[in-house]
């Protein structure tokens, strides 16, 4: 038995969309490929900047807690216990509704008025140059 022939049409109608048929299949080749891309590269900033800003609470922390050892006036205690309570509570899980930029702009906003509390303004641990700093990346 012989395949049933095709309409002539239907031979023109693919020679003609041929060319958007390859088009298609580049662009989804295209998409396919860029995600894969795009996902690694997009892993490999996020975990550098998640790296440092854990270096970053894990000093304000530390800080914190060493300080929490002293006596200190009610109002210090108070900014000491809100700040160790930030840091305790900021997100450690991918949850999209979280608010990372907000909860890290806080944190920082309460430890400035912890050092100006202490009077240690200007005498913050400086932060490690971008020569002697570990590279976490991939």
């Amino acid at each position: 038995m012989s395949s049933p022939s095709r309409d002539i049409n239907d031979l023109f109608d693919d020679i003609v969309l041929t060319e958007e048929n390859h088009a298609r299949l580049g662009y989804e080749e295209g998409l396919k490929d860029g995600n894969s891309q795009g996902n690694e590269e997009g892993y490999k900033l996020g975990y550098s900047q998640g790296v440092q800003l854990g270096e970053e609470l894990g000093r304000i922390l530390g800080e914190v807690v060493a300080q929490q050892q002293f006596p200190h006036t009610e109002r210090v205690r108070r900014t000491l216990d809100q700040l160790r309570s930030l840091i305790e509570g900021f997100p450690r899980k991918n949850e999209p509704e979280a608010d990372i930029i907000g909860a890290v702009e806080t944190i920082r906003n309460t430890n400035r008025r912890l050092r100006a509390l202490l009077g240690t303004k200007g005498t913050a641990s400086p932060e490690p140059s971008p020569a002697n700093r570990k590279d976490y990346s991939f």
